[in-house]
């Protein structure tokens, strides 16, 4: 008679944690007492997701994308979720996650280490289906926490930039579309930091276009910046423009300009080609 192997022995009981371990979504979990839970900010846009497995089996937990951690206190961010997670435990076990996440309300301070968040929800709809859609297209952060901010706070879809506009301009198209707004006419770079308090600081980087203007003969035309009072504040350069239907590719430098209302202008001396407000 042939006794099994250490490797077969080994390969079963592998097989048989596998089909005794219960699949749960967090919600599910906490909603059946299969967990205890306890969230505690890291500092910044990270929790210490601490878990008490309360079964008699090993759980595979999912934190899906559009998981929404609320703070206690009302003055500090929430916490959006964008990348699915699956937790693991051993029955008995009890373990802590780190959770990261992205600011979805700008307009609250930034949290300290030990803030309590509540366990979390589904955010609403229009963050859900963000989530969702950047779940299976990843980008780099600074793109994604300003597509998020363009839905939770409305900030302007038009900052959702990227090294790669072929990866971005769907992303944008799509944001856009949940918001039920035009496309943005433009993008305007900017780059934000967000320190280990989640504290929040916007630089503007550069505005790029592609802007179609008439023209009915041969002139010399100005292209500038105004704020607005109407006052030339960016670039100025001049050429010659033809008659017809042209396309003004537009690329300005903003470092050094201030958060408010400006405009894009081509001109000649008697008419207005081109005359689009954008906001930073």
């Amino acid at each position: 008679m042939k006794f099994p192997t250490k490797k077969v022995i080994a390969l079963c009981l592998i097989a048989a944690i596998t089909q005794a371990k219960t699949k749960v979504s967090i919600d599910k979990a906490l909603q059946n007492h299969l967990i205890k839970a306890e969230v505690i900010c890291k500092g910044g846009l990270s929790v210490d997701y601490k878990i008490k497995n309360q079964t008699r089996d090993s759980l595979q937990i999912t934190i899906p994308a559009g998981w929404r951690m609320n703070s206690v206190k009302e003055e500090y961010q929430d916490i959006l979720v964008t990348h699915e997670q699956i937790l693991a435990l051993q029955k008995d076990q009890q373990k802590t996650f780190v959770i990261k996440g992205y600011c979805c309300e700008a307009d609250h301070s930034g949290p300290v280490k030990g803030a309590k968040y509540e366990f979390g929800k589904i955010a609403e709809l229009k963050l859900n289906l963000l989530a969702s859609y950047i779940n299976t297209h990843p980008l780099d952060e600074n793109t994604e926490q300003y597509a998020v901010w363009a839905v939770s706070n409305n900030k302007a879809t038009a900052n959702i930039t990227g090294a790669n506009d072929s990866l971005i301009t769907p992303l944008r198209n799509f944001v856009a579309t949940i918001k039920d707004e035009p496309i943005p006419w433009y993008t305007l770079q900017k780059r934000v930091k967000i320190n280990n308090y989640g504290d929040i600081q916007e630089h503007p980087i550069n505005l790029k276009a592609k802007v179609n203007y008439n023209v009915n003969k041969t002139c010399y035309a100005y292209f500038f910046v105004t704020d607005s009072l109407g006052k030339k504040v960016g670039v100025i350069t001049g050429q010659w423009v033809n008659p017809g239907t042209n396309e003004y590719a537009v690329n300005v430098n903003l470092k050094e300009f201030k958060k408010g209302k400006y405009k894009i202008v081509l001109a000649s001396e008697n008419e207005e080609f081109i005359n689009k407000e954008f906001e930073i």
